[in-house]
Formats: C-alpha cells, structure tokens, sequence
C-alpha cells in the first residue's frame, strides 16, 4: 500500500482514551506500517449520564460549553504543533440515544469542529439525521456501524441511498477484520456517492493504528480507494457555510 491514509477515529483523556494528543500523533507519525497523511480526533462530547437531564439551552451551555471550547482549542494547538509533520483533524463522536434530541443545539457548538460521528444510531435515527443532513456546519458519518446488525429490516440498497442522497459518510473501523464479512456491505458502496473513512476508535492499545493497512489495502481491492472522505480543517471562529455545511472532499479532492 503506497497511499497515504487518515486515521478519522482516536479518542484522548478528555473522553476514555488513554493517550494524549501529542502521543496519538506521534504514534501515527512513526509508524512504519502505514504512511499517514493525517489523523483525527473524536473524542465524545456533550455526553451526561443517562439520569440526568438537559432542560434548557442555558443549561446545556452551563455543563458543556467550557469542556468543549478547551477540547476544540486543545486540538487546534496540537495540529497548529505539529503542521507540516501530520495533519490533525478536529472532530468529534456524539452518542445518539444520548444526543437525538438536543440535536438543534449541538449544530451551534460545533465552531471549529472539521466532522462528526454518529455512534449507536438505528434506523428511525439515520433517517431522522439524513432529513437534516445539510443543515450542518460540518460532514457528518457513521462510527463503526455494522449495516447488518444495526439496520436488520432494512435494506442495504435502501440504507447506501439514504447515506448517498444525504452525503453521510461511512467509517470502516479495524474493529470489523476479517473484512469478508463485511464484503457484501462493502461491495455496494463503490456504485453510490458515499464516502468512507478508516478508524480505529483508539482507546489504550496503539496497536490497532497498524490495523488500517489491512483496511485500506481492502478498500482498495474494492474499488473504495478512491473515495476516503477528508475533512477540511475549519477555523474556531469560522461561521458556518452559506450552504449549512461544511467542506468536505475526498482523498483524491473530488466529491464523493
């Protein structure tokens, strides 16, 4: 594999992993297996437990602006470090049973976060999420989601045109190796404008980074080589695009 790579799914102490920014980098940097062009960070926000809940906007800003705005500022400083060495994305894993309905008020925290993945989304949730696709800031996608498990009624010709016509992207996590059994997912995604992405969802074993060789060589075989989603780093302050949405291109800088 001589393509370069980005890595769209690592997690620091500011959620549950083990591993600093700077070290996640520095992991990735040095790896020998895998020639990485860049590296995200998604660490879970606007989290609380399940028995507690938010009212009002005052109080969703009272518990969760601050935490946000030092994780956004903390991984602008880290790509800002380590520019021209590795590109650090900003991005973000939200809980959607947690989150699915604070969903308005989320899409205006997200100031200087380049993307976001969806976790434990079913299918009431992704078509709930694909009506309102283009009214975020930002490219959103599906972490680890396993088509099979997670939308059991529902087709997979029927779910690969929601993602299209929404322009959803999809992430193929190591977590899925062997890929065989994913190939008949897989297969279809080659024939509609859907992006992937790779993640390891890197909690505390770096030993899952050398992993992407094996799914990036797969994507290949497959056709999907050429439709790695990669997001576009967006400034702090930035206001959100005239369109809603953020920039979003794939690997080789065509849409997806």
């Amino acid at each position: 594999m001589d393509r370069s790579v980005y890595n769209l799914h690592n997690h620091t102490p500011f959620s549950h992993g083990a591993y600093t920014i700077d070290e996640l980098c520095a992991a990735h940097h040095a790896c020998e297996d895998v020639e990485f062009a860049g590296i995200g960070i998604t660490d879970h926000l606007f989290c609380t437990p399940s028995s507690r809940e938010i009212r009002s906007e005052r109080e969703f800003d009272r518990v969760f602006a601050r935490e946000t705005r030092n994780y956004i500022d903390a991984v602008h400083q880290a790509r800002r470090r380590w520019a021209g060495k590795l590109q650090v994305f900003c991005g973000c894993e939200i809980n959607w049973p947690l989150n699915k309905d604070k969903l308005d008020l989320i899409r205006t925290r997200l100031n200087g976060i380049d993307y976001v993945l969806f976790e434990f989304i079913d299918w009431a949730g992704l078509t709930q999420l694909a009506n309102q696709a283009r009214r975020w800031p930002c490219p959103i996608g599906l972490a680890h989601t396993d088509v099979r498990r997670q939308f059991p009624t529902t087709s997979m010709d029927q779910v690969v045109r929601t993602l299209a016509n929404a322009r959803i992207f999809y992430e193929v996590n190591v977590a899925f190796l062997p890929l065989d059994q994913h190939a008949q997912w897989l297969s279809i995604l080659p024939n509609h404008r859907v992006a992937v992405s790779i993640g390891t969802d890197t909690h505390d074993d770096l030993s899952c980074i050398a992993q992407v060789r094996d799914v990036a060589d797969y994507l290949d075989s497959v056709g999907l080589g050429e439709k790695y989603v990669r997001p576009q780093p967006r400034d702090a302050a930035a206001a959100p695009s005239s369109s809603g949405r953020g920039a979003c291109a794939t690997a080789n800088n065509r849409s997806a």
